[in-house]
C-alpha cells in the first residue's frame, strides 16, 4: 500500500498525475450522466416515504409522521436531504441531488478502496464500472436511500481496511462510527459485521486486544439497539410484515431456506463479470494450492496483495478472501429472509462485486503478461524489462477489461436522463422487477392542490407519492392484502394507515359510504397504476369509476394514472351502480321474521357482497370484514332478525359483528370465546328506515 504525503510530491509522479485526470474524468462524466433532467420524473415507489420523513424533520426535527409515529426506517438519509431541501426547495431535484452526489463519491471511493486493496489499474477499473454501468447511473437518480447507503457501506468497508488490517488506531475510530451510522442509512447495514470474521482468522491472538474488541462490542451493542428498536419499535416502515408479532412469525420472517434469486440475477445483468468472478475465485484457489507447496509459499511475487492469512502451509490472500466473504455470505444472509426477490437489495453490495472483478482481471492480466514476455524471450532483470512487462500488462489488462465487463452500454446510460413517463423500463435497472414505467403522481397531485379547496376530500390509491404534490390526504384507497407489505393496523372498525394516520377504503362499499356521507363535499380521487391491479385494488372500484367517465378531468403523464372529481351535489356512484337489486338477489321477509342462516346452496343468489358461496352444512364464509344483504321490508314494520353464526376459528380473541340497516345501527353481536354456532336475535322497526329495498350491512370486528 502507498502512502502518500502531501499533494506536491504526489503530482511529481507521472503515473499519479494520469490516474487523477482518468479519475476526474470518470467523475465528470458520472455526475453530468446522473444530473441531467434530474427533476423531470415524479416521485414514484417509496419516494413519498423519504419526503414525508425529511418534512417532518424540517417540521418537527425529528421524522414525527402526521400519524405521530416515528420514521425510524432511513433516519440518516432524510437528515442528510434537509441540507438539499433547504437549498434547492422540496422538489423532485433536491430530494434526488443527495443520490447523485453520494453515487460520485463512490466512484471516487471504490477506486482508493481498490488502489489500498490491490493496485491503481484494480482501483480504476472498478471505478469506471461504477461511473459507467447502467444500473448505478439510475439507482444514482433516485430519491430512496440506494447509493447514500452503498457509500456508507463501501466507506465503512474501507475505513475497516485502513483501521483494523493496517492498524492504523485513527481508522480503527472512523470504521466504528461509520459501521455503527450505516443501519441508520438502512437496517441491512447491520452486515458489516461480517468484517470481523476474515480479521479473526487474519490476526488470530492479536484479534483479542483492546483495540479490537472494544469497537465489536461499541458495534454489537449499537446494532442489537437498532435492531430490537426495528423489530419490537417500529410501527411505520418496516422491512417485512408478519401475521402476528410472536417470535416465531418474527423469526420466520428472518430466516428461510436460501433462494438462488441473487446468483441468477447477477448473472443475467453482469454475465461475463459473473463468470470472471467465478472462474477468477476457483483460480485463486488453485493458485493457492500450488503456492503453499513453494518453499516460499504467498502471493508477494504476484504483486497484487501482500497480506495473507496463514493457515499451517496455506496462504490465502487476505484481501481477496475478505471482499469475497464478505460479499458472497452477505447475499446467502439476504436470500434467508423476505428480501430476496428484488435486485436492488443487493445493490449496497455491489462495489464488492465490481472490485472482486476488477481483481480478477488484474490477477488475469499479471499472469498472461509475464507468461508473454518468456515466450517472447525477454526473461531479463534489467529496467528496459521491467518496463516492457509493465507495457504488456497494461494492454493486457485494457483488453480483457474491454471484454469482460458488462452493464456497461454508454448510448442507452446518455439516454436514461430522457426518460419520459410513459416509456418502457428494462426491468433489469428498475427498482422494482413490477415497475415496467415510472408512473406519475405529480400531475393529478398538483392539479388537486391548486383547484380545490379546504373542506374538500382527498382520496389517493397511491399513499406515498401523491401527498407531496395534494399536500394532504384524507382517505386511503386499497383493498390489497399482501403478506409482505402491509403498513396499517387496526383502529376499532377502521383500518388506519400507519404514515399519515388516515382511514384506509377497504372495499367498493367503504368507497361509496363516503360519497352518501358527504354528499355536500367536493371528492377528489387520485388513481394510480394499483388501479389496475388486482392484487392492489378490487376491479369493482375500477369499474365503479369508469361508470362516471364525465367525472375523470384528466389522465397524467404515464397515460395510466388519472384524477377524479365528483362536484358536491351532483351525481356520484351509489350502492346500486356496483351491484343492481333484483328479485333474485333481494330476500323478501314474510311475518316480519328472517333468518340468514344459510346452508341452502340455492341461496347464493342472496350473496350481494362480502361473503364466499355457501358450502352445504358449513355456511358461508364472511369476506373483507363486511358483507351486504337486500332486503325488502313495509313501512313501519317490526322486524325480528335471527342469525345463526359463529366467529373465526380464533376463540382467543374478541369477535363480533355490528348490524346497520340503510346505515342505521341496529345491533351488535359479541361472539363468546367458543368456536360454536349460536343463534342471535335483533329486533328492529322500520320507521326511521327507507321502505322498499334495503342494505343489511354486517361489518366484522376481529
Amino acid at each position: 500500500m502507498q502512502e502518500y504525503h502531501g499533494l506536491k510530491k504526489y503530482f511529481t509522479n507521472l503515473k499519479n498525475i494520469t490516474t487523477f485526470i482518468l479519475l476526474l474524468a470518470l467523475a465528470a462524466l458520472a455526475f453530468y450522466l446522473r444530473i441531467r433532467n434530474l427533476g423531470d420524473l415524479a416521485f414514484w415507489g417509496d419516494d413519498g416515504h423519504t419526503f414525508v420523513g425529511t418534512m417532518s424533520i424540517m417540521q418537527h426535527g425529528y421524522p414525527l409522521l402526521p400519524s405521530d409515529n416515528i420514521l425510524w426506517h432511513g433516519i440518516l438519509g432524510y437528515y442528510i436531504n434537509t441540507i438539499f431541501v433547504l437549498i434547492f426547495g422540496t422538489g423532485e431535484f433536491a430530494f434526488r441531488l443527495t443520490s447523485v452526489l453520494f453515487g460520485v463519491a463512490t466512484v471516487f471511493l471504490v477506486y482508493l478502496t481498490g488502489r489500498d486493496l490491490a493496485n491503481r489499474y484494480v482501483g480504476l477499473l472498478a471505478s469506471a464500472a461504477m461511473a459507467l454501468s447502467s444500473w448505478y447511473i439510475h439507482f444514482s437518480r433516485e430519491v430512496r436511500y440506494y447509493s447514500a447507503l452503498q457509500f456508507f457501506y463501501l466507506l465503512s468497508f474501507y475505513f475497516f481496511y485502513r483501521g483494523f488490517v493496517r492498524d492504523n488506531k485513527k481508522y480503527i475510530i472512523l470504521a466504528t462510527l461509520f459501521i455503527c451510522l450505516t443501519p441508520l442509512v438502512h437496517g441491512i447495514g447491520f452486515l458489516l459485521i461480517l468484517l470481523f470474521i476474515p480479521l479473526l482468522f487474519l490476526k488470530k491472538r492479536n484479534f483479542f486486544r483492546v483495540r479490537t474488541m472494544v469497537p465489536i462490542a461499541i458495534i454489537f451493542g449499537f446494532d442489537l439497539l437498532q435492531i430490537i428498536n426495528q423489530v419490537f419499535f417500529w410501527q411505520v416502515g418496516r422491512s417485512f410484515y408478519t401475521e402476528s408479532s410472536d417470535l416465531k412469525s418474527i423469526f420466520s420472517a428472518y430466516f428461510k431456506v436460501p433462494e438462488t434469486f441473487y446468483f441468477e440475477i447477477l448473472e443475467i445483468m453482469f454475465p461475463v463479470m459473473f463468470w470472471m468472478v467465478l472462474s477468477g475465485i476457483l483460480g485463486i484457489i488453485i493458485l493457492t494450492i500450488i503456492k503453499s507447496l513453494d518453499r516460499k509459499p504467498g502471493f508477494k511475487n504476484i504483486h497484487l496483495d501482500s497480506i495473507q492469512i496463514k493457515l499451517g502451509k496455506v496462504r490465502v490472500p487476505y484481501n481477496i478472501f475478505n471482499l469475497c466473504f464478505v460479499f458472497f455470505i452477505s447475499i446467502l444472509i439476504i436470500s434467508m429472509g423476505q428480501m430476496y426477490n428484488q435486485q436492488r437489495y443487493i445493490y449496497f453490495l455491489m462495489p464488492l462485486f465490481v472490485l472482486i472483478f476488477a481483481y480478477m482481471v488484474c490477477l488475469v492480466s499479471i499472469l498472461l503478461a509475464r507468461l508473454t514476455v518468456i515466450m517472447a524471450g525477454k526473461v531479463r532483470k534489467s529496467g528496459i524489462d521491467k518496463r516492457v512487462l509493465n507495457s504488456v500488462f497494461i494492454l493486457i489488462f485494457i483488453i480483457i477489461a474491454f471484454f469482460t465487463i458488462s452493464g456497461i452500454d454508454l448510448e442507452y446510460a446518455w439516454a436514461i436522463s430522457d426518460i419520459k413517463h410513459s416509456d418502457s423500463l428494462d426491468t433489469r435497472y428498475s427498482i422494482s422487477s413490477s415497475m415496467t414505467f415510472h408512473w406519475d403522481p405529480a400531475t393529478a397531485g398538483n392539479y388537486v392542490y391548486q383547484n380545490s379547496d379546504e373542506d374538500d376530500i382527498i382520496i389517493t390509491t397511491n399513499l406515498y407519492n401523491s401527498y407531496p404534490y395534494t399536500g394532504r390526504l384524507d382517505y386511503w384507497l386499497w383493498t390489497g392484502n399482501l403478506v409482505s407489505w402491509a403498513p396499517y393496523h387496526q383502529e376499532g372498525n377502521q383500518i388506519i394507515d400507519d404514515t399519515h394516520g388516515i382511514r384506509v377504503l377497504r372495499s367498493a362499499v367503504d368507497l361509496i359510504d363516503i360519497f352518501e356521507d358527504e354528499a355536500d363535499t367536493d371528492i377528489w380521487i387520485t388513481t394510480s397504476p394499483s388501479l389496475y391491479i388486482s392484487g392492489h385494488i378490487n376491479p369493482d372500484i375500477r369499474e365503479l369509476l369508469e361508470k362516471y367517465p364525465g367525472n375523470q378531468i384528466l389522465t397524467a403523464r404515464d397515460g395510466v394514472s388519472g384524477l377524479y372529481h365528483f362536484p358536491a351535489g351532483e351525481a356520484r356512484p351509489v350502492l346500486s351502480d356496483l351491484i343492481p337489486p333484483t328479485v333474485e338477489n333481494t330476500i323478501s321477509v314474510l311475518d316480519g321474521v328472517a333468518d340468514i342462516y344459510f346452508t341452502n346452496k340455492d341461496n347464493n343468489r342472496y350473496l350481494v357482497y362480502g361473503m364466499d358461496n355457501i358450502e352445504e352444512g358449513i355456511g358461508s364464509w364472511a369476506l373483507d370484514g363486511m358483507s351486504l344483504l337486500y332486503f325488502e321490508l313495509e313501512e313501519n314494520t317490526s322486524y325480528r332478525l335471527t342469525i345463526t353464526a359463529r366467529p373465526l376459528i380464533n376463540p382467543a380473541r374478541s369477535q363480533s359483528m355490528e348490524l346497520l340497516l340503510d346505515d342505521n345501527s341496529i345491533g351488535t353481536i359479541e361472539f363468546p370465546g367458543e368456536d360454536i354456532f349460536g343463534e342471535y336475535h335483533i329486533d328492529f322497526d322500520t320507521e326511521s328506515i327507507n321502505t322498499g329495498i334495503s342494505v343489511l350491512k354486517i361489518k366484522y370486528a376481529y
